[in-house]
């Protein structure tokens, strides 16, 4: 049975290009960035691609 505290296992390559397409749905006149919304809202892949900077 699988532990629901794993985390999942997510590539750079995948995260690079999960972050690229979730741009394209981004509204820019937020007064956020899109790399804090990304951190908010996908703290999986925000978590990869913050470890491979």
């Amino acid at each position: 049975m699988k532990r629901v505290s794993e985390k999942p296992k997510i590539s750079l390559q995948e995260a690079e290009k999960h972050y690229q397409s979730s741009s394209e749905n981004y509204d820019i006149d937020s007064g956020e960035s899109h790399f804090a919304y990304y951190r908010d809202k996908h703290p999986n892949y925000y978590r990869v691609l913050s470890q491979n900077v």
